[in-house]
């Protein structure tokens, strides 16, 4: 079981790409964190973080996905087009920090949603007639994984903003 913790989260700044893609071509997704960062560095900008991926809409595992790719920075950034900036909100998150890198993932967001449903928490979501739409949840990967090849050994902060 995932071991997951209720914390207070201030505001978090990031800069961005969206996209929609299906989970059979998460590649392209994949290949969007170098050109953010890229982006930021040519713009003289330092990244505070790993690649955050951002959920923000799904129907079934098969369909298409709304997703942002983004990298967490300390004030607003804007990198033109092609690239969104915001925040997350502050507020309070359920929160896991697996290790397993994407391979732990979907048990991951099992359990949380077991262990919110135990202690009657309720994640900002709305669920629409033809989708799930989070107010925020997201993936922020710890590990570099040019330090660290062992997929296994990556750690990953999982979020879910809670109502």
């Amino acid at each position: 079981m995932t071991t997951c913790t209720i914390e207070q989260w201030s505001e978090r700044h990031w800069v961005g790409i969206p996209v929609t893609a299906e989970l059979s071509r998460w590649d392209r997704v994949n290949a969007l964190v170098p050109h953010v960062f890229a982006a930021l560095a040519a713009a003289g900008h330092e990244p505070l973080g790993g690649p955050i991926y951002q959920y923000h809409r799904l129907r079934t595992v098969a369909d298409p996905m709304d997703v942002t790719v983004s990298v967490p920075v300390a004030a607003p950034v804007q990198l033109g087009t092609g690239f969104d900036t915001g925040t997350l909100p502050a507020g309070h998150y359920l929160v896991a920090r697996p290790h397993g890198g994407p391979d732990a993932l979907a048990q991951t967001h099992r359990d949380m949603g077991d262990w919110a449903n135990q202690q009657g928490l309720e994640l900002a979501v709305d669920e629409e007639a033809d989708s799930i739409r989070w107010h925020v949840r997201t993936e922020q990967f710890l590990t570099d994984p040019q330090t660290e090849p062992d997929r296994s050994r990556w750690a990953v902060e999982v979020a879910y903003l809670l109502r």
